[in-house]
């Protein structure tokens, strides 16, 4: 255990002790202003203030001769005052002070302060200790604005500010390390006691993490001889109790909501195998060994009596789609019926137009459902669904409205999981009557291990880690704009052997805002004047249904040579002749989206390139995702970068960002943390007992800050 510093008390505070919960501005010497200060810091309660942590902390246990100062070197001194003097006027004065230790002399110096403030506090013959860079001017060496404690005469040095190792904090406005040190240390003295541990008692003697009020007291005021590196790098033990802390509350959420889901009822599924082996004989390739291997564990879930809740990774090509359409089989032979949502219109067509197909050879109906279906095809097909006669329904998020019935549904798969939300997920399997059906969500966004941990913990997670035989990486070059002339000289020459291309942009229409490349204007002018020769075609989000698809059909028979679009063609187009694409303005892409839409001319064994053309200003963040992408198809890799630039939050999509930030762990940092937190939550669930009084304040903190997302089977 670190030991835990002794802390010298608040000098005062009022008989009213204000809680956890109550407002920061009844801490002594806060008061509204300070306090409305501080809530614009996102310092509301004495909680977020004790829960406020340094960034970073500074060595000042011992004090350095001024003899022994070096100009270049942060050191903490002492030494009396011998002469003060200032400059200037009001807001341009300048002041400064000349200490002396006995063995040289010092000067500190302070620019632009208004008032006398420094002048009353800092007199002839008193004693000070102040911390801040040396740096040589002339002969003599000074500091510029010190941090400074002002000793009173005959008074020792018992401070929070020197004689310790000092937690450095981000500052809201109006304070100073200083008092904003005493601060801290007054609702720590007033309220730590307050403060009550979500995990159990055994499993932190266990796993031998402090308690919150050990790790928040010793990251506030360390030892004296706590590891200043360790503390730097917040890799302390504390540190590290706090991480398992927060995640242990999310994995126990996640672990009540896998509870739950294993108590509901819902119809096994079984059989079909005339259908199956139909299905396999209508397929111009073979299944890869990943393939039939996520084949084998989805349909072991299937057949128990419990539903399936599991999602589905595979990279761009891998084959998701066609794992979807047998489970969907299985559900239909079944008796039961199966729907599909994708995120976008563009994407539900894709899904129907490559299903309905295959669907129809074996004489099962089939239907899709956007907001582009109106008037009486859209009440046909809402029928059809109410009364059984529909088997197969793929759709958009019109899936999840209220007037959407099923009769029986046994199986909801949502593609391109990351793009919708928990409450998306749990209105479609709401759909189901009576019983539970099962759920199989997936993605083309490879996510990491931490990711998938967190926001989608309480899934069973299968991986396509195969993408069929024959299949080359993408040849990825970065071009700036001036060299874009390279990519259409690529493309002329694929696309006069007989191959196709994309040409993709960020917008559909120019912007009076933002200097970009347009879909529109660049369709106009690449047919006129840089391929008069070939077919060229336009695909963007607002043509209507009937039109995208239009020009699609013809991109599939070759009828269209170069598809400009903008990047309503990122996921679920197929089309293996197209070996090329240029991405125009490609620093204003995350990272997925650059992935997903290099993955469109990776369909097929012939050698493909993908051009970055990238538009100067390019910022640090740009750069690196654009260097990432010539460096490797992988998209796990990839996807580790993205998360580290973009955050969690953001890498999930604004559908996800209602989970609750981590107020002090980092999931890309803490892996360990997280991996101990979710094994023991789950064990905790199989073994343990959630209602123990104890574990109150445990239940209390997963309503509060997980209950909204997640649909928990009981928390207590």
């Amino acid at each position: 255990m670190i030991p835990e510093p002794t802390l010298p008390s608040p000098k005062s505070a009022d008989k009213y002790q204000p809680g956890l919960k109550d407002s920061a501005r009844y801490l002594k010497g806060v008061g509204p202003r300070l306090g409305e200060r501080l809530l614009q810091k996102g310092i509301g309660s004495i909680q977020d203030l004790i829960y406020h942590l340094p960034f970073r902390y500074e060595d000042r246990r011992e004090t350095t001769q001024i003899s022994r100062l070096r100009p270049g070197i942060k050191a903490v001194t002492t030494g009396k005052v011998i002469a003060v003097s200032k400059s200037g006027r009001w807001r341009r004065q300048a002041f400064q002070a000349v200490i002396d230790d006995g063995t040289g002399a010092l000067t500190l110096k302070w620019f632009h302060l208004p008032g006398n403030y420094l002048q009353q506090k800092i007199q002839k013959g008193r004693v000070v200790v102040a911390s801040q860079t040396v740096r040589e001017y002339g002969d003599l060496l000074e500091m510029d604005h010190p941090e400074l404690e002002v000793l009173e005469e005959g008074e020792e040095l018992d401070s929070l500010s020197f004689g310790r190792i000092v937690p450095i904090y981000s500052l809201p406005e109006g304070f100073s390390q200083k008092t904003f040190r005493a601060l801290t240390n007054q609702a720590l003295s007033l309220n730590l006691d307050q403060l009550l541990d979500f995990v159990p008692a055994e499993l932190l003697e266990q796993r031998h993490w402090l308690d919150l009020k050990g790790a928040l007291h010793n990251l506030h005021f360390p030892g004296m001889d706590a590891d200043l590196h360790a503390l730097n790098e917040h890799r302390t033990l504390a540190h590290r109790s706090l991480y398992y802390q927060e995640f242990f509350v999310l994995e126990m959420a996640l672990a009540l909501s896998r509870r739950g889901l294993s108590e509901s009822p819902a119809k096994p599924i079984s059989g079909g195998d005339a259908q199956i082996q139909k299905f396999r004989s209508l397929l111009h390739f073979q299944l890869t060994a990943a393939q039939e291997r996520v084949l084998l564990e989805i349909e072991d879930d299937l057949a128990r009596p419990r539903p399936m809740h599991r999602l589905l990774q595979g990279d761009v090509g891998s084959g998701k789609t066609v794992i979807a359409l047998f489970c969907a089989l299985r559900a239909i032979a079944g008796g039961l019926q199966a729907a599909m949502m994708a995120p976008s219109e563009v994407l539900a067509e894709q899904h129907w137009l490559n299903i309905h197909r295959g669907l129809d050879q074996m004489g099962i109906s089939s239907a899709l459902l956007t907001s582009g279906v109106r008037g009486p095809e859209r009440e046909k097909v809402l029928n059809q669904a109410r009364t059984g006669e529909l088997s197969f329904l793929v759709g958009t998020q019109a899936l999840i409205q209220e007037k959407v019935e099923f009769a029986k549904l046994g199986l909801a798969i949502i593609d391109e999981q990351h793009r919708f939300g928990v409450a998306e997920r749990s209105r479609l399997k709401a759909k189901g009557k009576g019983e539970t059906p099962h759920i199989l969500v997936m993605t083309a966004t490879p996510i990491p291990r931490s990711l998938a941990m967190t926001a989608f913990g309480d899934l069973d997670i299968s991986i396509l880690d195969q993408l069929p035989p024959g299949r080359k990486p993408v040849e990825t070059k970065l071009l700036k704009a001036r060299e874009v002339n390279a990519a259409w000289r690529e493309l002329k020459k694929r696309v006069g052997q007989g191959e196709q291309a994309y040409v993709v942009y960020p917008l559909v229409e120019e912007s009076e805002r933002m200097e970009l490349q347009d879909a529109t204007q660049k369709f106009q002018e690449l047919s006129r004047q840089v391929f008069p020769e070939y077919r060229l075609g336009l695909l963007h989000g607002r043509l209507k249904p009937e039109e995208k698809e239009a020009v699609m059909e013809k991109f599939r028979v070759c009828e269209i040579q170069i598809l400009i679009a903008t990047t309503v063609i990122e996921v679920g187009i197929d089309v293996a002749n197209a070996t090329a694409m240029v991405i125009e303005h490609a620093e204003r892409f995350g990272l997925s989206q650059l992935h997903q839409l290099r993955g469109r001319v990776a369909r097929s064994d012939k050698s493909a390139i993908c051009f970055l053309v990238a538009h100067p200003p390019l910022t640090d963040p740009a750069r690196e995702r654009l260097k990432v992408m010539t460096e490797t198809t992988d998209g796990f890799k990839i996807s580790e970068t993205d998360l580290r630039l973009r955050g969690p939050g953001e890498f999930l999509g604004t559908a996800q960002s209602g989970m609750p930030p981590f107020r002090f762990a980092d999931l890309i940092r803490d892996l360990k943390e997280l991996s101990a937190a979710r094994n023991d939550a789950f064990q905790w669930i199989e073994t343990g007992n959630i209602n123990r009084p104890d574990l109150a304040p445990l239940r209390k903190e997963i309503r509060q800050k997980y209950g909204k997302f997640l649909h928990l089977a009981r928390a207590g």
